[in-house]
């Protein structure tokens, strides 16, 4: 069931025009790293919030695993970065350092990480912050 909701995520992602994504770092209760990565769409007409990656990290945690986990979802996943109008994070050492970290692996990157840089879209930004 949870591989269904996964799909139709992917697929209502894929086909909407902008998307954002809230990113956060916890650690559960075993001591693991937890990454978790929100996604915000309109679905008809409707501001859906869906959790679209649930990943467990090394014990170094720093801004480019964060990077490389959304990355590697995003590609397998053929998700457009293009697509990201808008990245929130809870402003924490190993999310802020993740912004120079995709600056970095811009340029190994066969995703365009420009949205995350600079995002422009003609779509009302407060909706999705």
């Amino acid at each position: 069931m949870s591989i269904d909701i996964e799909a139709t995520i992917n697929e209502r992602i894929k086909k909407i025009p902008f998307f954002s994504i809230q990113v956060d770092e916890s650690t559960d209760v075993s001591d693991v790293p937890i990454l978790l990565v929100i996604a915000r769409y309109l679905n008809v007409n409707e501001l859906e919030e869906n959790l679209l990656l649930c990943y467990p990290l090394t014990k170094r945690c720093t801004g480019e695993d964060i990077f490389n986990a959304t990355q590697g979802y995003f590609c397998g996943n053929e998700i457009d970065w293009s697509k990201c109008c808008g990245v929130c994070t809870d402003g924490g050492k190993s999310m802020s350092s993740c912004y120079k970290d995709v600056v970095v692996q811009n340029s190994r990157s066969s995703c365009s990480l420009e949205p995350l840089l600079h995002p422009q879209t003609k779509f009302n930004r407060e909706a999705f912050a």
